[in-house]
């Protein structure tokens, strides 16, 4: 594909040769003679002068390049579409494989295609375009939407609700039995969790991810959100739109998580508390109380950023402030057995 054509696709603005041939897109150390790259902030522009790469995208406002560019204002973007030109996403057959079993009364839209050794439950809806690959388990009752894609040994299990363009990778389990028990006095006791869970638009969720089923009610994940590997949602928890979260995050049962929030990786929620929308949760982070929209919290129990700062500078000030305090307590007993005398 030629410079020029990429620049018009990407809507980027070209520097240089347009009738440049591209045919393929590498990080700036593996990249060719015929490979597209990029620089993600400005700090690294250094190392272009070292790559073999026959363009680059870049940023408006950055200092010229010593070779073709395509101009954005968001090079990380830019290369995510470009990546996505280059290496588009295979698209199996749609129809139902002959080893999949699909329940009688199960509605599989035909443009949706259910892999090998794959299982979708009675009363199961299958939206159009949507993707079963292998080993998946579709529950009774589930709803797929439209255009998402499910990667094999997902199960997804009774009443779960999927929305449009939802991906879900391996291993994760949606609409397991919530943490609910209760002590007769000498055991537990199970408490039946009869709740959904619902994943709305645009939701892309990690690998080995679990989110359970409400008590009663539902768990909800907000449009558009993105969850990294191997982070546990508890019951009746409701995430916001627009929100990440980072691998190893767990969230305790009936937590309220606003809108855009990020939690960084191993953030510990506990249960029933309230972060508001646009918080940002340092990595490691416990959050033990409700946090107020906007706020950035570091450390456990998560306090803010900057209070957080000014505590961990004087924590690696307290071996000269031991010193002192000593000092300070060898001469105030000098001073007594002077006075005492």
């Amino acid at each position: 594909m030629r410079l020029g054509e990429l620049a018009e696709r990407l809507g980027c603005r070209l520097e240089g040769d347009g009738g440049l041939e591209i045919s393929g897109v590498r990080g700036l150390e593996d990249a060719g003679p015929q490979d597209l790259t990029f620089v993600a902030q400005e700090r690294y522009l250094s190392r272009l002068t070292g790559s073999a790469a026959a363009a680059v995208i870049l940023a408006e406002g950055w200092p010229p390049a010593d070779r073709p560019a395509l101009r954005t204002s968001n090079p990380i973007l830019a290369f995510a579409h470009v990546l996505s030109l280059f290496h588009p996403a295979p698209v199996p057959v749609p129809g139902i494989h002959p080893t999949a079993v699909v329940a009688p009364d199960a509605r599989v839209a035909p443009s949706a295609s259910v892999g090998p050794l794959t299982a979708v439950g009675s009363g199961a809806e299958v939206g159009a375009d949507t993707i079963l690959e292998t080993h998946v388990a579709v529950g009774a009752g589930v709803r797929i939407g439209q255009g998402c894609r499910i990667f094999p040994q997902v199960t997804l299990r009774d009443g779960v609700v999927l929305g449009d363009r939802v991906t879900v990778h391996s291993g994760t389990v949606i609409g397991a039995d919530g943490f609910g028990y209760a002590r007769d006095g000498r055991r537990y006791v199970k408490i039946p969790q009869v709740g959904r869970v619902v994943i709305e638009d645009d939701v892309e969720i990690g690998a080995n991810v679990t989110i359970d089923r409400a008590t009663l009610g539902e768990t909800r994940i907000g449009r558009g959100s993105k969850i990294d590997n191997l982070v546990q949602i508890g019951h009746n928890v409701r995430v916001g739109a627009d929100t990440v979260m980072a691998a190893q995050v767990g969230i305790s049962g009936s937590s309220r998580i606003g809108s855009r929030v990020t939690l960084a990786g191993q953030v510990g929620v506990v249960d029933h508390v309230e972060i508001g929308d646009d918080v940002i949760v340092g990595a490691q982070a416990g959050v033990t109380k409700d946090i107020p929209p906007g706020s950035v919290v570091l450390g456990s129990p998560a306090i803010p950023h900057g209070e957080f700062k000014r505590r961990l500078a004087a924590t690696a000030r307290l071996p000269e402030m031991r010193k002192i305090l000593r000092a300070l307590e060898e001469r105030l007993a000098a001073l007594e057995a002077r006075l005492a005398r």
